[in-house]
Formats: C-alpha cells, structure tokens, sequence
C-alpha cells in the first residue's frame, strides 16, 4: 500500500491485508494499512481478502467485463502517455444511443456480473479504481431539451431490470443552481457522488460534491460501503485522500443487489467524447 494521502492501497502477494480506519484529532476518518499510533480515536482493524482486481494489461474483456455499446471498438486499452500507466479508454460518438436501454442517451459501459462484483444485502467492502479525463473528454452542457445534464463515469448499478436508479454513481453533472443546494446542483459541471437505497427507486437519495474536473489528471477513488436496504448500511468515499462522502443509511434497494460499472454515459452530444478508466480492486472484509 502507499501512503493514505495518495488514498490507492496496492495488492500484497497473499491478497490479504490489514486496513485501519479511525478518526484523527478534528474527527476526519483516515484509514491505512499502519497502526495510526495514539492522538487518536475510534480505531478498527479489519482484515481484507482481495477479490478481484483489473489492471487493463491484456483486452477489455480478460477481467470478466462485459461491454455495452454500438461497436467493439469503443472500448480499447491503451498507455496514458503522462505517466505511462495502462488504462480503459470507453468512447462515445454522436448517435451511440439506445444502447443496453438507454434510449437517447448515449452509452459506451463495461460491466461486471453481480457475483463478481460481490454486491449482496450485508456484505463489507473496500474499492478502489481510478478515472483519467483525457484531452477529447467533452464537459455536458445545460441545453433547453435537457434541464440537466450529466455524465456518470461510474455506478454500482441495482440487480434488478426496469427503470430504476442506480445505487451510486459517480459523474459530472451541470445543473441550474440551486439556492437551497448550491454545492449540490452546480453550474458550471462539477464531479460529484450520487446514491440511493431503500424501498423503491429514487429512496434514500444522497450525494456530495467533490470538486471541478481537471483533465489528464487522474482522480484516485477508494469506497468503504456496507450494502445494505436498511438504516445499518454506510458508504464512505475519497478522493486523491481527501474523505468527501460519508453517507449513513441504504445503499441497496430492498431485495436486490449491486454490480459494478466502469462508464461512460451521458445526454446527447454532438461529438465523440472519451473517459479513461485505470486499475480497479475489490476488498472484501471478513465477517466478525
């Protein structure tokens, strides 16, 4: 693992590993794989199992996803030229609609199965993954058809089929302001983390901003959740180190589960646009 301020753990060679979380002095929850020592409070050990992990060095498909798009070629591995590091290209081009039920909208998604992704009522998991937007990343823009207008670049999408929303997602939004909300529905587009849980699609709505989005730098995620339809779930998340959701509540729909997406997803736009995906892990926590 490297240093909490990069917030990316690194798989050992057994797959296991220690994690500790706690809060520091200003009651900001931390985690890494050292014992954080005294001066601080709330400290749990856990001990994870490495689950699945994709690093994007062969195909798109060699890790076990499953592609959703007009054509094979939307998807490719390639070497992002600042640092070297392999990555997910997904691209969209006009008219990539009705994809996988997305009607207007347009698509290009990998995804993984619900068993591997490992997303059932009561589990415990770490995630990491990491989102690179390239030089022909295209920003969504508020126009007069679409009140708002969004691009989710991740989700872990609910098991069941119709029209529901997905359990969490993270995206670019541009929406009129809100004066109530104003960090909540930005303009101009802004990265932020959206979720919902409980009875019926749209229940137990949350979300957090997390900042401007700044192409070709790559943006580290790590995600604590406990799935869960009930008020025992959590999900806490970071980015690049810095805690910017802590959501106590739902995190799945009652009687279903979850299943990770690597996306790039949006309104109608006009030209193609392009989302990097780098290495994604899953960590699950052994039971107490």
């Amino acid at each position: 693992m490297v240093c909490p301020a990069v917030a990316v753990f690194l798989v050992s060679v057994t797959g296991h590993a220690d994690l500790y979380v706690w809060r520091d002095a200003q009651g900001e929850m931390k985690y890494s794989e050292a014992s954080p020592g005294g001066g601080v409070r709330d400290v749990r050990k856990i001990k994870t199992t490495v689950k699945f992990q994709c690093t994007f060095s062969g195909s798109p498909a060699d890790c076990g996803l499953h592609l959703q798009a007009k054509s094979q070629s939307r998807a490719s591995i390639e070497k992002v030229a600042r640092d070297g590091r392999a990555g997910l290209r997904l691209r969209t081009e006009p008219g990539d609609d009705n994809v996988a039920s997305s009607g207007d909208m347009e698509r290009t998604d990998m995804y993984l199965s619900q068993a591997d992704t490992g997303c059932y009522e009561g589990r415990e998991q770490w995630w990491e993954h990491s989102v690179l937007f390239p030089d022909d990343y295209v920003f969504p823009s508020a126009s007069a058809k679409y009140s708002s207008s969004w691009n989710i670049v991740f989700d872990f999408h609910n098991s069941a089929p119709g029209p529901w929303q997905a359990n969490f997602h993270t995206e670019v939004v541009t929406l009129s302001p809100d004066p109530g909300n104003p960090l909540l529905n930005p303009d101009p587009p802004i990265l932020r983390f959206r979720g919902y849980g409980g009875e019926k699609s749209g229940d137990g709505a949350f979300a957090a901003p997390i900042g401007p989005v700044v192409k070709n730098a790559w943006y580290e995620f790590v995600y604590h959740v406990r799935w869960s339809s009930g008020p025992d779930g959590y999900f806490d998340a970071w980015v690049n180190g810095v805690k910017k959701l802590s959501h106590k509540g739902p995190t799945l729909y009652a009687g279903q589960g979850c299943y990770l997406k690597l996306a790039n997803y949006h309104v109608p736009y006009r030209q193609a646009s392009s989302v990097i995906h780098g290495n994604v892990v899953r960590h699950d926590v052994a039971a107490p």
